[in-house]
């Protein structure tokens, strides 16, 4: 499915940052980023524009593709790394901020991935949420952020 929602010239979302990620990554420690779902690169390559070291995990190689494009583009370098979620290790505490900007998850998989966003982050850590719709989940705000003690 996303392969072929990437599979144009065009990039899907457009090429700058996402404006919610634009707004509040200064909330993220300086260091490593994990960016889930990245698609296409625009939120990784932003980040590594601002100096974070990015790490970006898709399921779509096309995306990633373009993602690593983009970075080239942009002058900046990006980890890109084709996985599912529910597979991909997060690590224990390595991360600085896991952003997931518009990450279609169904409940199962928040299950799954939650737990691993926890376990990924150092002491300190962000994670930087904006989900895909305001009304897919009833307990978390439009925006979820969560500092690891």
């Amino acid at each position: 499915m996303w392969d072929e929602r990437y599979g144009t010239e065009d990039y899907a979302y457009g090429k700058a940052a996402n404006t919610f990620l634009a707004e509040h990554f200064r909330a993220i420690p300086q260091g490593r980023v994990l960016s889930i779902a990245e698609g296409e690169g625009r939120n990784a390559v932003f980040l590594a524009r601002q100096g974070y070291a990015v790490t970006a995990v898709d399921s779509s190689a096309i995306g990633l593709e373009k993602a690593g494009k983009l970075a080239r583009e942009n002058g900046v370098e990006i980890e890109c790394i084709h996985a599912d979620l529910a597979s991909f290790d997060f690590g224990e505490q390595q991360w600085d901020g896991i952003v997931s900007i518009f990450c279609p998850m169904p409940s199962a998989l928040k299950a799954i991935v939650f737990p691993k966003i926890v376990k990924g982050l150092k002491p300190g850590g962000i994670s930087c949420w904006r989900p895909t719709r305001l009304g897919n989940w009833n307990t978390a705000p439009a925006a979820a952020r969560t500092r690891t003690p």
